[in-house]
């Protein structure tokens, strides 16, 4: 064999190697999508508003659990996003090893994001003991969820282009104070293949609420109509990826079905022809995940300390609920009780995480941040595109922001009294909005 046709021979080899290692770096997606709404004959509390007394009677939209699975070749993370209220830590626990278990992919690796619709049936609580109204839903939502985010994981997934837009909306508003902080940007990552929006996520800090307590219909709130909007005008899939909203409400407060109708139009026709730029693959992608500790306004909780403060609170004057003293006095019992398996944490652990994406970062947070920790980050990376979300691998706590705390007057509830509902053992402290800052801050800084 000649030198010629050897070095001919190991040239075809090493392009093969080029050209493999090229196809290795590219990043790939799979999505899932699925329904999880009550059936015909089932009829469940909705969560959000106490003041509900009776079980939904109708369905405004559905309600569908999204998957998206993005892929270097070596990694993969998994995004959910359920248009569901709530679920507990322990419930978001349970669900995200369930799919790690089937699907192979680690617990650490899957993030599951609820819109924070109150309009969707309550994943907890007394209404899913066994016979309970919503316990026959309930087992059904976490199947689903967990089948179709296995589903998306296990397909082979497919490369695509990301095109990234930015609008603006006046839907929304502070909840808590009247020409407050607020956050009008909407964020948006277009997922394509062979040119086509495959699905698209829409980031925007506004709580679901437009159908208020008098509305008992199932739905995914604005964010469900601003979808169907928008799948019509680009093609494929919409789903939502609710931001810092702790004291974001829909601009007039929670009203009716019209007014969802209403504001999911006026966000669509806001993003509809905004310009999108188209992303150079570089097939990065990175997750961080971290935990802050949050403190708690004393040093130490004790027995006595949650004594003390139960009988502070049941005279409070006043409170957002009627029957504030009766509440007062069962979250006393339950945070006793936990005494009886040791100390109790004297401080509340926060879950933060990153994603890279080709440069664009999408930061998750469990909890209620206000909108304010959503600015400063965005404000903190000014060359970079941040999306945020909140209400990710489940739900504990408002996070007031340093505003709130100085301000206090319309925020007495997120910041005095709203751990009571949320069963946390004692209000955050005023020290709290520094240390989460800068644990976001910080998150995001490590991922690029």
């Amino acid at each position: 064999m000649s030198i010629k046709t050897l070095f001919r021979i190991f040239a075809a080899i090493s392009l093969l190697g080029v050209l493999s290692g090229c196809r290795g770096a590219g990043l790939q997606m799979s999505y899932c999508s699925a329904d999880i709404s009550t059936t015909g004959d089932e009829h469940t509390m909705l969560a959000g508003f106490a003041a509900r007394d009776h079980l939904h009677d109708g369905i405004h939209s559905q309600l569908y659990t999204h998957c998206l699975v993005l892929g270097d070749g070596t990694q993969k993370v998994c995004i959910i996003s359920n248009d569901l209220m709530e679920i507990s830590p322990a419930l978001s626990d349970t669900l995200r090893n369930s799919i790690a278990e089937k699907s192979g992919l680690a617990k650490d690796n899957i993030l599951m994001h609820n819109i924070h619709t109150h309009s969707a049936p309550r994943s907890g609580g007394w209404c899913n003991v066994p016979g309970g109204p919503n316990r026959a839903w309930t087992d059904r939502m976490k199947e689903t969820v967990v089948a179709n985010a296995v589903k998306a994981i296990q397909a082979e997934g497919q490369p695509f282009t990301l095109e990234i837009g930015k609008g603006a909306s006046t839907i929304n508003g502070n909840r808590c104070e009247k020409g407050g902080p607020a956050d009008h940007d909407v964020y948006v990552a277009r997922f394509l293949q062979k040119g086509k929006p495959v699905v698209s996520i829409i980031n925007f800090a506004c709580h679901p609420v437009c159908m208020g307590p008098g509305s008992y219909l199932l739905s995914s709130d604005y964010p469900g109509v601003n979808a169907r909007y928008l799948s019509e005008a680009w093609g494929g899939e919409v789903f939502q990826l609710t931001g810092a909203a702790g004291n974001m409400d829909p601009a007039l407060g929670p009203k009716d079905v019209a007014y969802a109708e209403q504001c999911g139009k006026e966000l669509a026709d806001a993003l509809v022809d905004i310009p999108f730029e188209k992303l150079k693959s570089r097939g990065l992608l990175r997750l961080v995940n971290e935990t802050v500790d949050l403190p708690y306004q004393i040093d130490v909780i004790t027995p006595e300390v949650v004594k003390r403060h139960a009988d502070s609170l049941a005279s409070a004057a006043k409170t957002v609920f009627p029957r504030f003293a009766d509440d007062v006095r069962g979250w006393e019992e339950e945070i006793l009780a936990r005494f009886d398996n040791g100390p109790v944490p004297s401080k509340l652990r926060y879950h933060l995480h990153a994603l890279n994406l080709d440069g664009v970062v999408f930061f998750f947070s469990d909890g209620e941040p206000f909108c304010e920790y959503q600015m400063e980050a965005r404000a903190a990376f000014p060359d970079r595109t941040v999306f945020f979300a909140g209400y990710t691998n489940g739900q504990n706590s408002y996070l007031p922001s340093g505003r709130a705390y100085e301000v206090r007057k319309g925020y007495e509830y997120e910041v005095e009294q709203m751990h009571v509902y949320i069963k946390a053992p004692y209000p955050l402290s005023d020290k709290m909005p520094a240390v989460y800052s800068n644990a976001v801050v910080k998150t995001i800084a490590e991922v690029l």
